[in-house]
């Protein structure tokens, strides 16, 4: 497989799950995941105000003078961990929230798409459990994988040059983990299992790291972050269904 085309792959669905968001049959169930959006920006950005740089501005001016040189590294690397860490910490919240909401926007896009309803053979109370069920364990996953790599930083950071590494790691570590969280939409939708899901994310891992990558820093951007979660459920679909060989032909 070309490995350009795969990585492509990913945010040429995504951009068609942007176009979507308008699409008669699917307006109803945008509405609930934006107005989940909104609420959290606001909450977040009160909570934490415009504070970050004067908060790293009085962390660092506490370094010991053997640390000085890296003052800049580290104001600059500290300030894309946080906003990072914003979008990352934003994205798993909405998506908590609204996961049962994200399953029924993912079954409408397949139904549209392909005439065809994906079947869990269950009760809409037991999908609605079994979403915000799946959505705690990838969040238990992702925790356990980001303390791993926290270490790792800590490491790195002592390391001239390679404490430029740090940032890009995170970067992939969390553009993997929300190509994850979205595509939970159609995988779950089947019944997949915890790790059925992991395989099926692994056996094509550049596809997914691109999707994964364009929805991080889609989340980044203002006013596009508030329909960035229905349109990444949507692309997340269409991505799973091209990779699977069910999706018509653009």
């Amino acid at each position: 497989m070309n490995p350009i085309t795969e990585l492509v792959t990913g945010p040429r669905c995504l951009a068609r799950g942007f176009s979507m968001l308008t699409q008669p049959g699917l307006r109803r169930y945008v509405v609930i995941p934006v107005a989940v959006n909104v609420v959290l920006i606001i909450g977040l950005v009160s909570l934490l105000g415009w504070q970050v740089g004067d908060w790293l501005d009085a962390w660092l001016s506490g370094l010991p003078n053997w640390l000085a040189w890296l003052e800049n590294v580290l104001w600059w690397l500290v300030m894309v961990l946080a906003t990072l860490a914003f979008c990352y910490f934003f994205t798993l919240l909405a998506n908590l929230i609204a996961s049962p909401f994200n399953g029924m926007l993912s079954s409408r896009v397949e139904q549209l798409v392909t005439g065809r309803t994906p079947q869990t053979r269950m009760s809409i109370a037991g999908e609605i459990w079994d979403g915000v069920a799946g959505e705690a364990r990838r969040l238990r996953y992702y925790a356990s994988r980001a303390l791993l790599l926290g270490v790792l930083s800590l490491v790195l950071l002592f390391i001239p040059v390679a404490n430029l590494a740090i940032a890009p790691l995170w970067f992939v570590f969390g553009a993997y983990m929300l190509a994850f969280e979205y595509l939970d939409g159609p995988m779950g939708n089947r019944g997949w299992a915890f790790e059925a899901k992991l395989a099926h994310l692994q056996a094509r891992r550049t596809r997914h790291l691109g999707f994964g990558a364009l929805v991080t820093l889609m989340t980044a951007i203002p006013l596009a972050n508030l329909v960035v979660m229905p349109a990444a459920v949507i692309g997340a679909t269409l991505l799973y269904l091209d990779t699977m060989g069910s999706a018509p032909s653009d």
